[in-house]
């Protein structure tokens, strides 16, 4: 006949704990790595831009927030024309590149005669974040 010896038990108790810690341990360290694997867009900035229409100039200023690359884009279009995209860094002053930035205070000056008289559209897009910051649309002055 065997004897049971008292301390059977408690190895027995240990390994199951050691198994369901490890296991544990594995599946949170799975989710973790396939969690934070999953690329992060950069959030799109907090900028206060206006926009308006004089005469035949097309006019953006960048009231407050964070700078805008001088690569940002603008879709526009004009009357029912198919959407044009401009740079910033094109149509804004030498003195407003010089950090290449476009920052507080600082005006994007788009000049086009064919804006007089007809419904103009835009769309301010920051390309590091890859989000739309400013839709507006405008109807054109009469001269």
């Amino acid at each position: 006949m065997k004897h049971k010896r008292a301390d059977d038990e408690a190895v027995s108790e240990i390994v199951g704990t050691i198994l369901l810690l490890g296991i544990t341990v594995s599946l949170f360290s799975v989710i973790c790595v396939i969690v934070l694997s999953y690329p992060f867009s950069p959030s799109s900035p907090s900028t206060n831009l206006v926009g308006m229409v004089e005469e035949d100039y097309l006019l953006i200023e960048h009231r407050g927030g964070k700078a805008l690359e001088l690569g940002t884009k603008v879709s526009l279009t004009i009357g029912d024309n198919m959407s044009e995209i401009i740079i910033v860094g094109d149509y804004l002053n030498n003195e407003s590149k010089g950090d290449n930035r476009w920052g507080i205070g600082e005006w994007f000056v788009y000049r086009d005669s064919d804006i007089i008289g007809k419904k103009v559209g835009i769309a301010v897009v920051d390309v590091e974040s890859d989000s739309v910051i400013l839709i507006e649309t405008f109807q054109g002055n009469e001269v």
